[in-house]
């Protein structure tokens, strides 16, 4: 095949041929890379015909693409229409026709999900708000890992009553938000399977974060641990270990939720739940018969853990088998909608303790960029998923080698044809009981790198996404749900990308090590971006305490540390940078001590709440001074990801030394303009 029909048939399914990486290069993907990617992209039905959804804004006309033929060849006139919104009224008028032979709807001033009817054609219409809700100025708020939170009683898993209890508190403490870890169905079955950014399914709650206590009394709670035969001895050891113990947890928490179902649940439903069935419908189902499936599979070995190896007739959820299992797994699949029940109620409990406490935001969620391809969003909608490709990202600042999640995602060919519904369902589960959310790598709402299964970063390419449609489905459900959106835009991005979020009242991020000018030289306070949130740190990043200290380094052989470019080198001259900019050299650089190191993060805490950013977020770790660091990218055994817990219950680490001067320092900072 001649490069130029390669590269035809690349662009017909939105590979991008050519491409610069994060340093500016120009690059090529390889004939190799096309001929495996374009087969796979090609075997998802794309758009024909009739577009499935237009997808407008406020005061804009929309051009309607039909047949991809003008429809000045068919007729000269201007149609009418009928647009349906969607409270029933109806608004009617004729379509114009514009210069290239395009008919035009005229702008509609109404937001919301309407119906446009003209001669035999009928087409949804989204129509978005100019921009998503803006976030109130000068908001602060924490940042917190669900799992990490301690409780009396959590069994070794921090959950959302500890989040309703920390939200309070951070609430009467004067802060606006708590930005969460992902809350995303995991997979039940598999304890050892708890990074909450590979996720089974995000249109569902990860289970293991439920709190019975919403529901349950203390006494009840007690006597199902009884029932279930769950000793005291292992729930205090798992309690007061420094790691969740995911694979001894998890198990533990499970049959403690299965006591409260068969004992309480069972044979006598409260309507609360009843409704939650019937108004969850067939995703809430599918999801149930895959836990079910799931777990049922893995018992026949590892291979059992990927659908994809499954007999035939249980590869998709619309088979006769499948529906068989259902009936005869009743009970069970019962329960996995019960546990979807409880993680909701407790979700709706901690979003109440939350604007209990004052919160002018409240609990900001956190949609991860992909899901599981063996997990149960790809099992139930495989149609609309990419599921032979994994996603990840090219070399750049952040990882100097690429990366390959292991994840996948939505085709755009199949967002596109089913006018965007999967897309649309996914973001109104996530903002339930949420008052923001916060998108992981929110460019792949433009481009995702994606790589064949079974094949390395430098295997990909870009595949190219609907961003103006998915920008504004995102800035609509956001309106509708009253809530704030926050992208991390992180690692390579093209600045008009950025221009673009901040059109549709998408908040970037602002994290203070990535804070460089074109020299890598930290920038003052004022010139940080004021259309994107101030964070001293992420989950993927050291803490303050463990950067300054240089905790993160590794070791390095055969040199010292004063020769020039090691890493200790290296961070000894941006610790003197940093502080030197953060104080205008006014102030003596602190040791990187225990001591020295509480000076450092109160500076900097003040720093970064002196930036124009609306809102301002400090992680736990930041607050409390701790160097735990959440997560290393890349490393699988060398660091306990996604298991640190935090030193002791919110109360006891908000009342630890310094950190009521630093919720002082949130409360109080102003952005202060460029001193001489």
């Amino acid at each position: 095949m001649s490069e130029q029909r390669l590269a035809r048939q690349a662009a017909r399914v939105g590979l991008q041929v050519n491409w610069q990486d994060a340093q500016g290069c120009k690059r090529r993907v390889s004939a190799d890379t096309l001929h495996r990617l374009i087969p796979l992209l090609e075997a998802i039905p794309g758009p024909s015909g009739t577009p499935s959804m237009l997808v407008t804004e406020v005061g804009l006309a929309t051009p309607i693409p039909l047949h991809g033929k003008s429809h000045a060849k068919e007729t000269a006139t201007s149609p009418p229409f009928v647009l349906t919104l969607e409270d029933g009224r109806r608004i009617e008028g004729r379509l114009r026709v514009n210069r290239d032979g395009c008919l035009v709807l005229p702008h509609v001033t109404e937001t919301g999900y309407h119906t446009l009817a003209f001669g035999a054609q009928e087409i949804p219409v989204a129509v978005a708000p100019a921009k998503a809700p803006p976030i109130p100025h000068r908001s602060w708020g924490v940042a917190a890992q669900i799992y990490g939170l301690r409780t009396r009683g959590d069994g070794g898993i921090g959950h959302l009553g500890a989040v309703g209890d920390l939200a309070r508190r951070i609430g009467k403490a004067g802060g606006d938000a708590l930005m969460l870890s992902p809350m995303h169905a995991m997979f039940t079955a598999r304890a050892d399977h708890y990074s909450p950014y590979s996720p089974s399914n995000r249109m569902f709650l990860n289970i293991l974060l439920a709190d019975p206590g919403c529901l349950f009394d203390s006494a009840t709670i007690l006597a199902a641990c009884k029932q279930a035969r769950i000793k005291a001895t292992d729930l205090h050891r798992l309690e007061t270990a420094a790691l969740t113990d995911w694979p001894h947890a998890a198990p533990l928490r499970l049959k403690l939720f299965r006591a409260l179902y068969d004992h309480h649940i069972a044979g006598s439903p409260p309507k609360s739940f009843t409704t939650f069935v019937n108004t969850g419908g067939t995703p809430l189902l599918c999801h149930a018969i895959f836990e079910a499936l799931h777990a049922q599979a893995l018992l026949r070995g590892p291979r059992g853990g990927d659908w994809r190896l499954w007999p035939l007739p249980l590869r998709r959820p619309d088979t006769p088998e499948v529906s068989r299992f259902a009936r005869d797994m009743g009970v069970e699949i019962d329960f996995h909608r019960f546990l979807q029940w409880l993680a909701r109620c407790s979700l709706q409990s901690a979003h109440n303790e939350a604007h209990k406490g004052g919160m002018r935001v409240g609990l900001i969620g956190d949609l991860a960029v992909g899901v599981d391809p063996t997990g149960s969003e790809c099992w139930c909608h495989q149609d609309n998923h990419l599921t032979e490709i994994s996603i990840g990202a090219p070399p750049d600042a952040l990882s100097p080698t690429g990366q390959n999640w292991g994840l996948t995602t939505f085709s755009p060919r199949a967002l596109v044809a089913s006018g965007y519904h999967s897309f649309i369902a996914m973001l109104r589960a996530n903002f339930a009981h949420v008052d923001g959310l916060r998108i992981d790598h929110v460019m792949e709402f433009e481009r995702l790198w994606i790589i064949p299964r079974g094949g390395s970063s430098d295997d990909g390419a870009y595949l190219s996404y609907p961003r103006t449609d998915l920008l504004r489905l995102a800035a609509l459900e956001a309106s509708r749900a009253h809530a704030i959106l926050i992208g991390e835009d992180l690692g390579t991005v093209d600045p008009s990308f950025r221009e673009d979020m901040a059109h549709h009242g998408l908040a970037g991020m602002n994290v203070l090590p990535f804070q460089r000018d074109a020299a890598g030289a930290f920038i003052p306070a004022s010139q940080w971006s004021k259309t994107a949130v101030g964070l001293t740190t992420t989950h993927d990043l050291p803490p303050l305490a463990r950067w300054w200290q240089g905790m993160d380094l590794q070791p390095t052989r055969n040199t010292t540390s004063t020769e020039p470019e090691t890493p200790q080198a290296v961070r000894a001259h941006d610790r003197c940078a940093l502080w030197g900019v953060m104080t205008k050299g006014m102030a003596k650089e602190p040791a990187p001590s225990t001591a020295g190191t509480a000076a450092f993060v109160d500076r900097a805490v003040e720093f970064v709440a002196e930036t124009p950013c609306p809102l301002v977020v400090l992680p736990l770790e930041d607050l409390a001074v701790l160097t735990q660091q959440p997560n290393v990218p890349g490393t699988t055994t060398t660091h306990p990801n996604w298991q640190h817990r935090y030193p002791a219950p919110a109360r006891a680490l908000l009342a630890r030394r310094g950190v009521s001067r630093r919720l002082t320092i949130l409360s109080t900072a102003r952005p202060r303009p460029d001193l001489p």
